[in-house]
């Protein structure tokens, strides 16, 4: 008697916190999707890309040699960053 008289009180709570849980874990879910789908947006070249594209005629020389030398100073910064951080 005891013990079912105590489930009673108890199951409504238990089943009430866990809906908070499932429906606090999908909102949390729901945004951290949203928010690396943004920062995930940008454009990104390799190298290998670019010669391709100043092969095709669809850069000039001047426009491959920027965007490499961004590639390169890009890769150069988030490696110094790296290795400062510890």
């Amino acid at each position: 008697m005891f013990l079912c008289d105590s489930l009673t009180e108890i199951l409504p709570a238990a089943g009430l916190l866990l809906l908070i849980a499932v429906v606090g874990s999908v909102i949390i879910l729901r945004l951290r999707k949203k928010f690396t789908t943004r920062s995930s947006n940008t454009i990104a070249f390799s190298l290998g890309e670019l010669k391709k594209m100043h092969e095709d005629g669809a850069i000039t020389l001047e426009e491959y040699d920027r965007a490499k030398q961004s590639i390169i100073d890009s890769m150069k910064q988030s490696k110094t960053d790296s290795q400062e951080t510890p």
